[in-house]
């Protein structure tokens, strides 16, 4: 799919994503190096605008290259990094095998600037981003390339997403199978669908992104914003219902993350059509750890319990499933 910007439209991107990369921490006298792919992705050179917008000197990096990274943010003195939050386990492993006795912590990093994927909002993630590289983790980068690539972030006192583009982005909720509009009120949850308001190319009206959102607020926050603050709970188009319940990753890796057992890492692979009475999880270990079958037990107990489904687990060794730098693909449907 090919995407085009007039020099109006990548100032205003520039403007409203500068607005959000600023609300999460990032300014002058940061140095940022900006991991997110350039090449065949919308969002790569558009976000480096909006961190440039900020103040901020930024090195664009892109992905790939860990040994590079990691020389560059010594030599250059960076304190902080744009990139999705599978990212940091990538760069873990690598760092591990040919950077023996480099401690994380030691590396400078303060800020971690993520988006692209989910993963952000669960606590165990930001704790390990603490704990391990001892940088704040900030859920800074919120867009949906189709139509804007940056318009939510949180901000110092509020890890829900805060909506920054009421002036050229009007947003509306629908029932994702029935297309009936739900009005934007706290609690509310449904897909959210956004229509241009100023555009020069490729103008959308009534987009459905397919992400479902819930909104955790409308009211005006503590840091002066005014826009609704929101959590992504999954997309659509990555739902499984098991038994009538609807199943998102997110809700899953929330489960997952609370085990040290476990990598964190895992993989929803359904090899046959709906309907489902049991969710089929691959779950990797942790490092060193030994498959007990026990474990598996204790977590689809665990699943049972806080989500209500049914889920069959298949513990795998760890550096078993992949890692990537880019949007971590969790669903994988092998029917289709």
């Amino acid at each position: 799919m090919n995407l085009a910007l007039s020099a109006r439209d990548a100032r205003i991107t520039a403007v409203v994503g500068g607005r959000c990369q600023t609300l999460a921490g990032l300014g002058p006298g940061r140095l940022v190096v900006h991991c997110l792919n350039y090449r065949i992705w919308m969002g790569g050179l558009s976000d480096h605008l909006t961190l440039e917008e900020t103040g901020a000197l930024v090195v664009p990096f892109g992905v790939g290259e860990t040994e590079l990274l990691i020389r560059t943010i010594a030599e250059v003195g960076i304190d902080a990094i744009s990139c999705t939050p599978s990212c940091p386990a990538v760069r873990e492993r690598v760092i591990a095998d040919r950077f023996r006795g480099l401690a994380l912590r030691d590396m400078g990093l303060k800020l971690g600037l993520f988006g692209g994927e989910a993963g952000v909002d669960d606590p165990a993630f930001r704790a390990r981003m603490r704990d391990t590289w001892g940088m704040q983790a900030r859920n800074a980068n919120y867009g949906v390339s189709d139509v804007f690539c940056n318009f939510a972030a949180e901000c110092a006192h509020d890890t829900a997403l805060h909506f920054m583009a009421g002036d050229v982005l009007y947003p509306e909720l629908i029932n994702p199978d029935s297309g009936a509009p739900i009005a934007i009120a706290t609690e509310a949850r449904g897909e959210l669908v956004l229509t241009h308001l100023a555009r020069d190319c490729q103008p959308l009206v009534r987009f459905r992104t397919g992400d479902i959102l819930e909104i955790a607020v409308t009211d005006p926050c503590a840091c002066g914003c005014t826009g609704f603050r929101f959590r992504v709970v999954g997309r659509s188009d990555d739902m499984v219902v098991v038994r009538r319940l609807n199943m998102f990753p997110t809700m899953v890796a929330a489960v997952i993350n609370g085990f040290a057992a476990l990598s964190g890492e895992y993989l929803i692979r359904l090899d046959k059509a709906p309907p489902y009475d049991r969710l089929p999880v691959a779950v990797e270990l942790a490092k060193e750890v030994v498959s007990d079958p026990g474990l598996a037990d204790t977590l689809a107990v665990e699943i049972k319990a806080r989500l209500g489904a049914t889920a069959a687990i298949t513990l795998v060794p760890h550096g078993s499933l992949p890692r990537t730098e880019g949007k971590t693909k969790r669903v994988i449907r092998g029917y289709e």
